[in-house]
């Protein structure tokens, strides 16, 4: 790290113009050596209107670094900036020394507290509606028009839903999508269908398991994967090894090695960590670069910090967590998570109040769905929808046919749902 000295020194000799000083947004106490020459330079501005120049601020406050004036301002910014952070965080850890000699637990959480605090105020930025850049709105526009008038006349990834795929927009980039439901309804399938879709039409997708062995998730993949590209194969005959058509399972399993198959990334675990952290999913994002990532089972995430919190109580910060990392790394993100037994009855759709932090849930999720299973038939299964982006939604529930054995999920339609007898 450049010294403290030279890099403030950059900035004070670096800021000449108005235009330059609307956008430097620290204040003098950010200065760790030159926040009186800084606080000069305002003053001098305010009340001559100008700036004052380099020999004349140099004059004042001789401690400046004077071969920082050739420093590129915008570098000297990045540079502060990330001293800045740094300053704040060692005084974070600094002011609990003697807390966590006493009582670790209370300076964990003050300096979690603290830190979190610290990415706030640090990470915000705030945009100015009329700035000089607003008809880039109408080239975002523009590309969006274009964007469904290719392929299959959507914006974004493929949904499994035909009501969502009609309305010209799938899932997006910094979305997080949510799906919730009792044990045994098909989350897991459900995960294993969006993924295959996702890898179908070309998007590189990480599916990751918290409660599934790979091997186990690959098997529903292989079925799922088969019916989408006209296969025909039983995950009950491949779980069990029932007889099958061996010549069509080489087939389908041949087509996926060619040049143009589809880039599905499947994972059960995380090397050197004990358990599903947000770090670690967070740190396979980053090394895989993912345009699309498949979460099934949010509830078994950890913080990686601690493990002294039952997993429910971690969903608040797992959710925020996972929409942070959706927009951090521009991907789009589908996670499941668990109803508890106030949704006892598997043939009605959870509302958010059964799923621990629900409201957290509602809030961090851009679209959210809950799943039950339909009393009368079990290939059947009914998806409610609790929250759709700005509620540009006209239907509240919709059916699927759900056929896993050979891997057919398929809306059926709202319109079918009203009329029959689910």
């Amino acid at each position: 790290m450049e010294s403290f000295d030279f890099i403030e020194s950059g900035i004070v000799l670096g800021l000449t113009d108005f235009d330059q000083l609307r956008k430097f947004k620290h204040p003098s106490k950010d200065f760790a050596k030159h926040s009186d020459a800084y606080q000069f330079l305002l003053k001098y501005v305010d009340d001559y209107g100008e700036f004052p120049t380099i020999s004349h601020l140099c004059e004042n406050y001789p401690t400046l670094d004077t071969s920082a004036s050739s420093l590129n301002l915008e570098y000297a910014v990045d540079k502060f900036k990330s001293q800045v952070l740094y300053r704040q965080i060692v005084n974070v850890f600094n002011t609990n020394k003697e807390v966590l000699k006493e009582n670790p637990k209370k300076a964990f959480s003050q300096i979690t507290h603290s830190l979190n605090d610290i990415s706030l105020v640090y990470d915000e930025e705030v945009v100015t509606y009329n700035n000089g850049h607003s008809l880039d709105r109408l080239n975002e526009w523009q590309n969006r028009t274009s964007q469904r008038q290719m392929g299959d006349g959507l914006m974004g990834i493929k949904t499994p839903f035909k009501t969502l795929n009609n309305l010209g927009v799938g899932w997006l980039p910094g979305e997080l999508i949510s799906l919730f439901a009792r044990p045994t309804v098909g989350k897991t399938w459900m995960s294993v269908l969006v993924a295959a879709i996702a890898a179908l039409a070309g998007h590189k997708t990480l599916l990751v398991s918290t409660e599934m062995p790979v091997s186990a998730i690959n098997l529903r993949a292989d079925v799922v994967m088969a019916n989408l590209m006209g296969y025909k194969l039983s995950h009950k005959a491949l779980r069990n090894g029932d007889p099958i058509d061996e010549g069509v399972y080489k087939e389908f399993l041949e087509g996926l090695t060619n040049e143009k198959s589809p880039s599905l990334l499947v994972c059960d675990h995380i090397n050197g960590e004990g358990s599903m952290t947000i770090e670690g999913i967070a740190g396979l994002v980053r090394k895989h670069t993912p345009a699309f990532v498949v979460l099934d089972g949010i509830y078994l995430v950890t913080s990686g910090l601690t493990t002294s919190k039952a997993m429910w109580e971690q969903s608040h910060a797992l959710f925020y967590a996972m929409k942070g990392l959706c927009l951090s790394q521009n991907v789009s993100m589908f996670v499941t998570t668990q109803a508890n037994r106030d949704a006892a009855n598997v043939y009605v759709p959870p509302q958010p109040e059964t799923v621990a932090f629900g409201d957290a849930l509602l809030r961090a999720s851009d679209v959210t769905l809950s799943m039950a299973r339909v009393e009368k038939d079990d290939k059947k299964r009914i998806v409610q929808y609790q929250k759709y982006r700005d509620g540009d939604i006209d239907i509240d529930m919709t059916l699927l046919d759900w056929d896993v054995d050979r891997g057919h999920i398929e809306e059926i339609g709202s319109k079918f749902f009203e009329e029959s007898e689910y």
